[in-house]
């Protein structure tokens, strides 16, 4: 069995069984800082790419960054899936609905607020002529011709319907939940349209030999369908404005899937549970937030609230004696910091001994 498929036997088997003490880990580009200019591959801003004449040159760059940090870290014992997909900075996951003009910077890009005035939302619908639409589909239709099977195709970041919200109408949103409600209703219904309208528009390109019959999310495999689903606006919400304007919207993408990945900030801490209980959710993601109480500290009350749903966090090697114990209570995908291939090898180590995958 080569290795791609022994991954999706393994991931697999962590979501179809439901025991405790089941300990993934990735160590990807986020969480092992590669010196890229050594090989030829110097950091690029996003606002350094003509995207209509260098979409080629964009993706075939991103496809040799891949390659350098598989080769770096080919001696690791890593869950981490092998997979791409396109990344423009956030600015680009609205902009396809909206069509609004991106502006592109270093590290991201961002959009004004299309919905200046409430008269406008009657208009605010998915254009398949759209240019950012194009652009999306172009830069999958070259990541699938140059796709040699060593690694899979994931979907975009998906903005949850509140993202794709706070995007489309800018910050008003905040008090529009209270002016406004009915119609905040009717902005987040559209904004869950238009991620699904995309989901399937990509899974042509993201159904692969390398994925099998699941799909690669967040470089974690899963089975069937599931796409990253991103709740930053809601994590600044109280959890009741979340229950009622978030939720049930965000539930709308996964059952229509049968399923997703959530990410959401440890700053939303006080909504976690309520996002938990999304019906179909396969692996809940709560990142790691400056100044905010780590969640690798809290593991056992996040494993309670839970109710069996598997956790990602983020966890740097170095904590790993201290909380080992605790990640054996539930089913957890740790997003692995680390300095050193030999640290790496030497918490994989410390990870295996005590996971029961």
């Amino acid at each position: 069995m080569d290795k791609l498929a022994t991954l999706r036997a393994k991931y697999a088997q962590f979501f179809s069984d439901r025991t405790p003490g089941q300990i993934l880990a990735t160590i990807c580009p986020y969480t092992f800082s590669l010196d890229y200019k050594s090989f030829g591959l110097p950091d690029r801003g996003y606002d350094s790419w003509d995207y209509g004449a260098q979409m080629r040159e964009f993706i075939e760059y991103a496809a040799k960054r891949h390659r350098v940090f598989m080769e770096f870290t080919k001696s690791l014992d890593n869950d981490y899936f092998p997979a791409l997909n396109l990344n423009f900075g956030y600015g680009v996951n609205s902009a396809y609905f909206t069509g609004q003009p991106v502006k592109m910077g270093v590290e991201t890009s961002w959009t004004d607020p299309y919905l200046s005035d409430w008269s406008m939302l009657e208009r605010l619908a998915v254009d398949e002529g759209a240019y950012w639409v194009g652009k999306i589909m172009e830069g999958y239709q070259i990541l699938k011709e140059i796709c040699d099977g060593s690694f899979a195709i994931s979907s975009m970041a998906n903005a949850g319907p509140g993202d794709m919200a706070n995007a489309v109408r800018g910050n008003d949103l905040f008090t529009d939940i209270y002016d406004e409600p009915e119609l905040v209703r009717e902005l987040m219904d559209k904004c869950a349209d238009a991620a699904i309208w995309l989901e399937e528009k990509l899974q042509r390109f993201t159904r692969c030999d390398a994925a099998g019959d699941g799909s690669v999310t967040a470089n974690v495999w899963f089975p069937g369908n599931a796409p990253y689903i991103s709740e930053d606006f809601n994590d600044l919400c109280s959890r009741q404005s979340y229950e009622e304007f978030g939720r049930v919207y965000t539930q709308k993408i996964i059952s229509h899937f049968e399923g997703g990945y959530i990410h959401h900030h440890a700053k939303g801490r006080h909504i976690h549970p309520a996002v938990a209980m999304i019906d179909g959710l396969k692996l809940l993601e709560i990142s790691l937030d400056p100044k905010c109480p780590r969640p690798v500290d809290d593991l056992p009350r996040l494993f309670e609230e839970h109710d069996g749903l598997p956790l990602m966090i983020r966890c740097h090697a170095k904590d790993l004696p201290e909380r080992i114990g605790d990640l054996k209570l539930g089913r957890v995908v740790i997003m692995l910091n680390i300095d050193t291939l030999d640290e790496g090898r030497e918490a994989m180590k410390l990870i295996r001994k005590n996971s029961i995958i």
